[in-house]
Formats: structure tokens, sequence, C-alpha cells
């Protein structure tokens, strides 16, 4: 355990992506089914959001000559918005219809899967068998404390993502309204950086306190965020490399989806469909490599402030516990 210890603590962004992978490949029963059961319907859920939100931001505009110009949604002045569209019954209804569904989904997706794979990562890091089934068998004891901070960070990206984000993109339109300058686009490109390295960096935070959530007795919420904040002194810079890769490549996949899939820039249907089905695939890729490489981040940054490891989900094996009491109890 010292030897992993010491291992871990040395690693950086090579190594946290290396490390990933090789938990991942060395056991590929266990995430295979993680990936079948959780992942795929995450995959899934995250693409049909790009194919609704680009429906619903055709309807938003009239006097499109083409509709499937893409450059309605980065030339203004080739379009203008349908206002009485927008404020229709109609549209408000399906459209937060949509968003609920789509967020309740999601919510409810990775939190399942976030405990899965933080037990079942902990249970390798500490050389424990596990299974699927025995990384599942402790989700109700594990689900709640998580569950409390995804809550809590959800209030915060949901202002960051929904108000300040179309805030941004309104003053982006704005500077572009009548003509490009130089200045203009000085502002525009300063803009949408400090936008995505806030992002990056509360998405950070985020997914490190959601494994100090499934991991740790008694930690949640805000402190778990608090702590997760401090762990990642002295390994901000790996961490946050490890995250931009990871969403640009991400990010790669959707943008892809988005132009092949949604925008029929190939026009066979077959081949659509047939490339659908590939990036669907790659964003589960995506996924598990995430997820994978967020829990070795949590254990790397545990590993060089010198914590150990026995302290961790406790409850998780006093859960195992009391259900082994309860079945001798039944065989008696």
């Amino acid at each position: 355990m010292e030897e992993r210890h010491q291992e871990l603590k040395r690693l950086g962004f090579f190594g946290i992506l290396k490390e990933s992978f090789k938990l991942i490949f060395s056991h590929k029963k266990l995430f295979t089914q993680i990936s079948q059961s959780l992942l795929i319907p995450i995959s899934i859920i995250l693409e049909v959001k790009i194919l609704t939100a680009i429906l619903f931001s055709f309807n938003m505009f009239k006097n499109r000559a083409d509709p499937e110009d893409i450059t309605v949604f980065i030339i203004p002045q080739f379009s203008t918005l349908n206002i009485s569209y927008i404020a229709s019954f109609k549209w408000v209804a399906l459209w937060l219809l949509s968003e609920v569904t789509y967020l309740i989904l999601l919510l409810v997706l990775s939190i399942l899967s976030t405990v899965t794979i933080a037990y079942s990562t902990a249970s390798i890091y500490k050389t424990k068998d596990t299974t699927f089934k025995k990384a599942a068998a402790v989700v109700p004891e594990l689900w709640k404390p998580v569950l409390i901070t995804f809550l809590l960070v959800f209030a915060v990206t949901f202002v960051y993502d929904y108000i300040l984000g179309p805030v941004l993109g309104l003053i982006l339109r704005l500077l572009f309204l009548k003509r490009f300058a130089f200045l203009k686009i000085v502002i525009g490109v300063i803009l949408t950086v400090l936008y995505i390295v806030v992002f990056v960096y509360i998405t950070l935070i985020w997914h490190v306190g959601t494994m100090v959530s499934a991991l740790e007795n008694d930690i949640y919420g805000a402190k778990a965020i608090i702590k997760g904040r401090n762990f990642l002194k002295g390994k901000m810079k790996d961490s946050v490399a490890v995250f931009v890769v990871l969403l640009t490549l991400a990010a790669g996949v959707d943008a892809a989806f988005a132009l092949v899939v949604v925008y029929g820039t190939i026009r066979i249907w077959a081949i659509r469909i047939g490339i659908g089905i590939l990036l669907v695939l790659l964003k589960l890729m995506m996924v598990l490599i995430g997820l994978v490489a967020q829990t070795v981040i949590y254990f790397v940054c545990k590993s060089y402030h010198d914590e150990n490891f026995e302290d961790l989900y406790d409850a998780a094996d006093d859960h195992k516990l009391s259900l082994d009491v309860q079945y001798q109890k039944l065989t008696v």
C-alpha cells in the first residue's frame, strides 16, 4: 500500500492519463459492465440534448433562407429572433419539459456512475476484489452525500451556464452586430477565455468534491467542495491539464455530432446514422475515461497530501457488513 501511495504521489499529467487507461484495461470486465449499464445511457442522453437544443434554436429565428444554415447561430445579421414563438406557451412548456427531463436523467445516472466507479477504483487501490454487482450494492448507502454535493454545485453551474452563459452570448452578438473590428475581436476572445477558465475550474472542483463525498464519511456539500479545492493545491496544473484535454476532446465529439448528424453536412442518412452511432461510442469512451481520471486525480491529490487510504468508504464496508449480518439471521 505504501508503494502504491508513493507511485500515485509522483503522477503528473501523463501519469494520470496513463493510470486511468491502465485501470480500465486491467479490469475490462468490470468497466465494460459499468459502461453497458450506466454510461451508454448517459452518452445517448448527452447527444440527444445536442439534437433538441439545436431543434429549439432553429425555431427561435425566422427568415432563414436555408434551415440547415449554421451561420444563423454565428452571424446574427443573417437572422432575427422569432419573439412570438419564444413567448408562446407551447415553446416554453416544451423547452422546460426537455430541460427538466434531461437534468433529472443526467443527475440520476451521473450519481450512480460516479459512486460505482469511485467505489470500484477505491477497491482496486485497496487490493480488494470487486465486481459490478458489489459496487452497485453500495450505491443505496453512498448516493445521498453525493447528491447533496451535486445539488450544491448544480446551483452554481446553473447560474453560470443558464444566466451568465446567455449573457456572454448576447454580448458577443452585440459586439459583432454591424462589423468586425480588431478591438471587438480581442474583447470577445478575452471574455470567452475567461468564461472557459472559470468553467473548467468549477468543473474540476465539482468532480473532486464528488469523489470526496463518495469515498469519505460525513463529508459532503460545502465541506466536500472545500476539501476538494484544498486537495488540488500542489496538483492544480496537472489536474487542469487533464480536464482541459478531456473536455476539448468531448467538445470535439459534440461538434462533430452536431455538424454531421444534426445539421446534415453528409446527406446520406445511412452514413449519418452510422457516424452518429460511432460518435455516441466515442462519447461513451470519453465519459468513462473522464470518470476514471477524476477518481485517479482524487487519489493522486490524497497521496500528495500524505493522507492514507484506510479510512475510505467505511460506509460501504458497514453496508456490506450489515447485509452479511442480515443474511446470517435469515439462515439461522
